[in-house]
């Protein structure tokens, strides 16, 4: 009997995740057994606002309105732009790139405004729901099954997977850099590396991609359902794991846009007409959208209280913009590393100067988070000039 799974001992890729696996496992082992997932998810193979703004407004229903309109051919266009210059600043993805997120990511975290202390608590809220959505799923397969072959929503999920793997594979990348960051920090002794959170996130970014990217490649509606029910407990695991500390280390390996994905499958599930269902089947359903709305309802309160903490970040800076294309580089000289080629017109916050260079702030198009560097003087141009 062949193995139809995607990563399976017939596929080209196994011998390379095997060995990423048995790495991963080195660090499971050392991390002692409270690091274990559920064990649902051990024999498994392991957004933006765009998305976000379509989901909200119910992405099958505004797919199919948008459909062959000039709308959407500008927002396919758009997106078709953006994931074409993924794999060309892929190669900017190096681990002093991913310092230079997690140093913003540090003054983030220490926001002094009290926004992060009310995300604290919303996350908080949010944990309970997480895990009872996901239990939900494990103990209703095959109502999830029906749907998902009835309903077409296997589909859904599965063109979603593969549109987005570009900017999810930037999530693994920076999730491996932040590994190897605290294992070369922590001189990776046993000792050390149970003590390290951002291991132990980076871990379960990568495990969640390795799921992501096998539902892009799931052949039926079975394997569908257990690959989404085994993501479900993850997500669960990672707030769980994390409490109300979730969103800071999220941020600190670089991977936020994750909870864009969670919201847009959860978009996905909401809209679902169930068809063929029995009464007792058809309550369940009802129950579990009901749980997915007040999921779905928190988790954009968290999002929009991390946008918020983003603009206070730079509230005080002064704006400004690059007049043309410019490498955004570690330190304030010409032989320092690149972070990333600035396009002409990229929007700036000018964090401080230092001879003909300023340090800036950006938005990381990796990663959709904010990052700084320096870009040389002559290159930027102020939009609010400082009043003296």
């Amino acid at each position: 009997m062949s193995n139809k799974f995607p990563f399976g001992p017939d596929s080209p890729l196994y011998e390379a995740m095997k060995l990423q696996r048995e790495q991963s496992d080195l660090i499971k082992r050392a991390m002692g057994p409270n690091f274990a997932l559920p064990s649902a998810i051990k024999p498994l193979p392991s957004v933006f606002t765009a998305l976000d703004a379509v989901e909200k407004s119910g992405i099958l229903k505004t797919a199919a309105m948008l459909k062959g309109t000039r709308v959407s051919d500008t927002i396919a266009a758009a997106e078709a732009l953006r994931m074409s210059r993924v794999p060309v600043l892929k190669d900017f993805a190096s681990t002093s790139w991913l310092l230079q997120i997690q140093r913003t990511a540090m003054g983030i975290n220490r926001d002094p405004t009290g926004i992060l202390a009310a995300q604290k608590l919303l996350i908080g809220s949010t944990i309970a729901d997480m895990v009872k959505l996901g239990s939900m799923f494990e103990a209703n397969r095959a109502i999830i099954g029906k749907l998902m072959a009835g309903s077409q929503v296997g589909d859904q999920i599965k063109a979603l997977s593969e549109r987005m793997a570009p900017s999810l594979g930037i999530l693994k990348v920076a999730a491996e850099r932040a590994r190897t960051i605290d294992m070369m920090t922590l001189r990776a002794t046993a000792e050390a590396v149970a003590t390290s959170s951002a291991v132990v996130m980076a871990e379960q970014v990568i495990e969640a991609h390795r799921l992501i990217e096998a539902i892009g490649h799931a052949e039926d509606p079975a394997q569908s359902v257990d690959l989404l029910a085994a993501f479900m407990q993850l997500i669960g695991v990672i707030f769980s794991t994390f409490g109300d500390n979730t969103l800071k280390e999220l941020r600190n390996v670089g991977a936020i846009a994750l909870i864009g994905f969670i919201m847009t499958v959860y978009g996905i599930y909401k809209e679902v007409v169930p068809a063929d269902l029995t009464p007792a089947e058809q309550k369940v359903h009802a129950e579990m959208k009901v749980q997915v709305e007040t999921l779905q309802e928190k988790i954009d309160k968290i999002i929009a209280a991390n946008q918020k903490a983003d603009e206070a970040y730079v509230a005080n800076l002064p704006r400004a913009e690059l007049k043309r294309d410019a490498p955004i580089r570690r330190e304030p000289q010409g032989k320092a590393q690149i972070l990333m080629r600035g396009d002409a017109g990229t929007l700036l916050a000018v964090k401080d100067s230092r001879g003909k260079w300023r340090l800036v702030v950006y938005r990381d198009p990796l990663t959709d988070q904010l990052s700084e560097g320096w870009v040389f003087a002559p290159a930027v141009e102020l939009l609010n000039i400082p009043e003296q």
